[in-house]
């Protein structure tokens, strides 16, 4: 080994705290039930927002994405169908914050939630129907500031226009878009049906079909709500047909110019609901002569549709040429609508789909026919008439539908689970077939690439195989999850065949298993969101657990048994029972290597083994006959393994919540209701240890790999750490605000991973008690969480239906944090370098782009005395640089002079930035900032407040200039008034010249230049010496002979 790979093992052996994680991946409940859609074309962009560049521009983070459209609770969602997750809804951001028109109060009715939608051919254009039948026109091209609102285009879908109230009298059920994408139609449960022109946002037809006795005024009479709208996929014909809850087919043409209400042809032959209609061509691709229509009657019903000249057709057209009519003849041709055959399928049919190119996949050359079929058995089908030719008359004849293929039992849904819901049709624009086999190659036309999408009750897409020889006939592909329901537990599945990536984190080949609110376990690829199913219970899976070599998985729940599946063929080899309650608590084995002990051994114990805990205060232990055996019967198919048990004990007085198998299989621990978790010995269940401090019951118990501690979580909000020496307690951890409900070890033991009832993780530093990080994840209580073995990935379920991948960020984060601060490094050694050399406009630029206000103010104020001392406006150079900055850059500014103008001495600044700004920058383009008018709201009072300072200050100086005008002009031009002053005054001290400035009494007078030598300063003792003046007579006096002697 070299030295390089010797560092390397050190270093991956050394464990590194965590410190930060962040979001990876989320699956949430996106399909509630109702009409689903698949793009027509490649799909949208942008489905995951905008990026932002550094200029403020809006370009595109990822190329086009195909989607599904899904109702979701009043919401549609926007599926992406490659990597099988919700990417956006229309009403909600993608942060789930809703657009302000949806009420969150479940006791309120939301009138806005969306009962209908219809997709243009063009995947852009997207109309919805609210409640309250108000009809709204939305963009999710993705086109930037279009489509979605906020600047990353996170945010709800904008809506383009509003199209106004349908004037249905009822709830719209169902919606259509023509193939030209300039009409849609709308049929609601009043049994009304309207035409729209997109182009003006008009109703151009409406269809009522009334029933006997029906009279003009009243509302009642309307016959069947409409169940199906279908247009006719020829651009050319504007045939849209009608089916209703009665049974009944109305086909309508907009071309004709006949009284409301009327139709080309009306078919009564069915007895249900009407579910679908196709129009097909048993020509090739010459024109639509075939309708096929299915109904929850359970039967098929094929049209032929004949084109023949009406009796006076020429006449007819001759009228209306006359009266200037400038549309199609009228009565030119009469089409009729003939049923020859009918099918009946035993069971009610809720979708068809037409299979254009099958006969490519089956390699027929003769003319057929192909449909498929789903519905309430949980079977797809594939149905196919042949197409015969007669050259006499050149009239096609076509035979019966006859079944060519159907699911295998082990892909159908099944009847039990409730069947069936919808079928869709993939195409090579959408590139979702991802089995690339050479039967793919051997099909001339990438046209026929093509995969099923089946919508089953519990609201999964199951992508179904139509080209792959190598996998069986409508064999299950993937499956994408539209809702999960309470997720109660979940494990990562260890995969031990492909080894840790220790330099990236990748889900790659990482499979996590799930038990929800229901008797099926779950198993998801986490790379794209695919679902297997395990079935076999018959009661709610409440437990979970996996082997740590991966290859088996422990399930039991409320039917009171547990079994034993295989991870790689997803078969139960083994079932055990015995408890007389729900089982609530599994746990396998831990040491590797005891899964390979077969044999006696293994029956007496020494092998692997699995135990459970009940509502009936019990514990067993049931041990495994060894992997090789198990292995054998998943690959033999032999029948399942009925296990014993081992041994069992009364373990607790209260409820067993959780169990937990030690490192080495020694110790066995269960948390109880009665807030203890008891030890026991895994051999033969003898108590070793009681751990008592918790004060509500102890929801998870888990023991360390490194250390002989155990840590554990109650509903008192604590989480405790024990020693498994002396069982006395060493550490309570603190701090969450709800009941803890699972703990987990992390870092080599030296950190602890825990959640609680309100949707919140906390990272624990073990060695000083404190809470290093933690994260809002869930709307509501985790109930369950794993982390990975290699401590990388972090799995979470919660209450509200999420499932969520986090991924350990420190590293990245450090790294970060690193090139962050050497970059600041360098940009602050830059801005230096400019101020030092008075290059102030490229210190300015610097300043703005590392985000540094105090910098930046420095840099503004040098460049503001740098104009005044060059004799410039003190604005030119502002503004020849706010000349040059865009929107984004005017924010930041505008937010540094907020906080700027808040300090008095800072204000001149600011006030001047502003002014630069303000006589530089159109009006109208900075109206368009958003948020221009909160800055400017926090800028305002505190202007307001500087300017009233300096008009005060303004005002108070005239007291000085009034001072001075008292006090009489100090630089008088006769020097004797002051000379008789000064020689009738009496002086403390002498009057001083210093530095040209006369010095009197200690204060010096500016502005006289007498010369001073010739003063006298011989007084009699007997005068008094005066400071200031005297109000005595004798100053006036003594004044007044002075002034007289002058005289002489």
């Amino acid at each position: 080994m070299t030295v390089e790979e010797t560092e390397k093992v050190d270093n991956a052996a050394k464990p590194i705290l965590s410190k930060s994680w962040s979001e990876f991946s989320s699956h949430a409940p996106s399909y509630t039930g109702g009409k689903v859609t698949l793009c027509h074309t490649q799909g949208s962009k942008n489905l995951y927002g905008y990026e932002v560049t550094n200029e403020g521009s809006e370009e595109s983070v990822t190329a086009r994405s195909v989607f599904l459209l899904a109702p979701c609770a009043g919401d549609l969602s926007i599926i992406d169908a490659v990597r099988g997750i919700q990417a956006r809804t229309i009403r909600r951001s993608i942060n789930g914050e809703n657009d302000g028109n949806a009420e969150d109060d479940d006791e309120s009715l939301d009138t806005d939630a969306i009962v209908a939608y219809a997709l243009a051919p063009n995947d852009c254009d997207l109309i919805t129907a609210g409640r309250n039948n108000v009809l709204r026109h939305y963009d999710i091209s993705g086109t930037p500031s279009h489509s979605y609102s906020g600047i990353d285009g996170k945010g709800p879908a904008k809506v383009r226009r509003v199209l106004g109230r349908s004037g249905h009298d009822l709830p719209i059920s169902c919606m259509e878009f023509h193939s030209s994408g300039i009409f849609f139609a709308t049929g609601s449960i009043d049994g009304n049906v309207k035409v729209w022109d997109l182009r003006g946002g008009y109703a151009t037809h409406s269809f009522r079909y009334h029933a006997p006795g029906y009279t003009i005024g009243s509302r009642g009479g309307l016959r069947g709500s409409v169940t199906k709208l279908t247009w006719c996929p020829d651009i050319t014909k504007l045939w849209l047909a009608v089916g209703r809850d009665d049974g009944t087919v109305r086909v309508h043409d907009l071309r004709t110019k006949e009284e409301q209400g009327a139709s080309i042809v009306e078919m009564t032959d069915h007895v249900g609901a009407i579910t679908d209609m196709i129009w097909a061509s048993s020509r090739g691709s010459k024109g639509f002569d075939t309708f096929f229509t299915s109904g929850r009657d359970e039967v098929i019903n094929t049209w032929s549709i004949d084109e023949v000249p009406c009796e006076g057709a020429s006449s007819q057209a001759k009228t209306k040429k006359k009266k200037g009519y400038k549309g199609e003849k009228i009565g030119s041709t009469k089409t009729s609508y003939k049923r020859v055959h009918t099918l009946p399928l035993y069971e009610s049919v809720e979708a068809m789909q037409l299979l254009s190119n099958f006969h490519h996949y089956s390699k027929s050359n003769e003319p057929t026919i192909t449909i498929a079929t789903a519905g309430s058995k949980g079977i797809i089908k594939v149905w196919q008439a042949k197409c015969k030719q007669n050259n006499a008359d050149n009239s096609v004849k076509m035979s019966g539908l006859v079944c060519v293929a159907e699911q295998s039992s082990e892909a159908a849904f099944g009847q039990e689970r409730g069947g069936y819901t919808g079928l869709l049709l993939t195409s090579n624009k959408h590139q979702l077939c991802q089995n690339s086999s050479d039967s793919e190659k051997e099909i001339d036309s990438p046209n026929y690439i093509e995969e099923l999408i089946a919508i089953d009750a519990e609201h999964n897409f199951c992508f179904l195989n139509l080209v792959d020889v190598n996998l069986p006939l409508l064999g299950l592909n993937r499956t994408i999850v539209g809702h999960n329901d309470e997720i109660l537990d979940l494990k990562i599945i260890p995969n031990q065949e492909c080894g840790d990536d220790t330099e990236h984190f990748t889900v790659q080949n990482k499979k996590v298993v799930i038990a929800t609110n229901s008797a099926q376990i779950r198993v998801f690829d986490l790379s794209s969101y695919s679902c297997d199913v395990l079935e076999g219970h018959t009661g709610i899976v409440l437990t979970l657990d996996v082997s740590p070599c991966g290859k088996f998985l422990v399930s039991s729940g409320k039917d009171k048994t547990t079994r034993l599946w295989d991870t790689r063929s997803f078969k139960c080899v083994a079932f055990a029972s015995g408890h007389t309650e729900a089982i609530g608590a599994t746990a396998l084995s831990r040491k590797i290597g005891r899964y390979d002990v077969v044999g006696k051994a293994a029956e007496n114990g020494a092998g692997s083994f699995l135990v459970t805990a009940s509502k009936d205060k019990t514990l067993k232990r049931c041990n495994l006959p060894g992997s090789s055996v198990l292995e054998d019967i998943s690959i033999k198919n032999q029948d399942t393994l009925s296990l014993s048990v081992f041994c069992s004990v009364r373990a607790h007085e209260k409820d067993i919540n959780i169990v937990s198998v030690a490192p080495n299989d020694s110790f066995v621990a269960t948390g109880s209701q009665d807030k203890t978790v008891k030890l026991w010995s895994s051999t033969d269940f003898a108590l070793k240890g009681i751990l008592k401090g918790h004060k509500r019951g102890v929801w998870d118990c888990q023991f360390s790999n490194h250390d002989r501690v155990i840590a554990t979580c109650s509903g008192d909000k604590t989480i405790k750490l024990w020693s498994l020496t002396d069982f006395c307690c060493l550490r309570t951890f603190q701090g969450h605000s709800a009941g803890t409900l699972r703990v987990r070890f992390l870092s080599g033991g030296l950190q602890l991973m825990t959640c609680d009832g309100e949707g919140i993780i906390r990272l624990w530093n073990i060695r000083n008690n404190e809470c290093t990080f933690s994260m809002d994840a869930h709307d509501n209580k985790i109930w369950a969480l794993d982390v990975s073995s290699d401590g990388k990935m972090l799995v979470t379920g919660a209450a509200d239906s999420r499932l969520k991948v986090f991924h350990d960020t420190t590293k990245e984060l450090e790294q970060q944090n690193r090139q962050l601060e050497e970059q600041n490094i360098l940009m602050e050694q830059k801005l230096a370098n400019h101020l030092r050399h008075k290059e102030f406009e490229q210190a300015l630029d610097i300043a703005l782009d590392m985000d540094k206000p105090r910098q930046t103010l420095k840099v503004l104020t040098s460049i503001v005395e740098n104009d005044l001392a060059n004799y410039k406006d003190c604005l030119a150079t502002l503004r020849r640089h706010v000349k040059n900055w865009d929107t984004r850059r005017i924010t930041q500014i505008l937010l540094y002079c907020r906080e700027w103008n808040t300090r008095a001495r800072n204000s001149h600044i600011a006030m001047l930035t502003l002014k630069a700004i303000f006589t530089s920058k159109a009006a109208d383009e900075l109206a368009s900032i958003n948020g221009i008018s909160e800055i400017l709201e926090g800028i305002v009072p505190y202007a307001e407040r500087h300017f009233e300072r300096i008009d005060k200050l303004y005002a108070n100086s005239y007291l000085v200039d009034f001072t001075l005008a008292s006090m009489g002009d100090l630089q008088t031009t006769s020097v004797d008034e002051y000379s008789h002053w000064e020689k009738t005054s009496n002086f403390v001290l002498p009057p001083k010249k210093v530095d040209g400035r006369v010095q009197i009494g200690g204060q010096a007078f500016v502005g006289f230049k007498e010369s001073y030598d010739n003063i006298s300063t011989t007084s009699s003792d007997n005068e008094v010496l005066t400071v200031g003046e005297s109000d005595d007579d004798s100053d006036s006096e003594l004044s007044m002979d002075d002034e007289s002697s002058s005289h002489f």
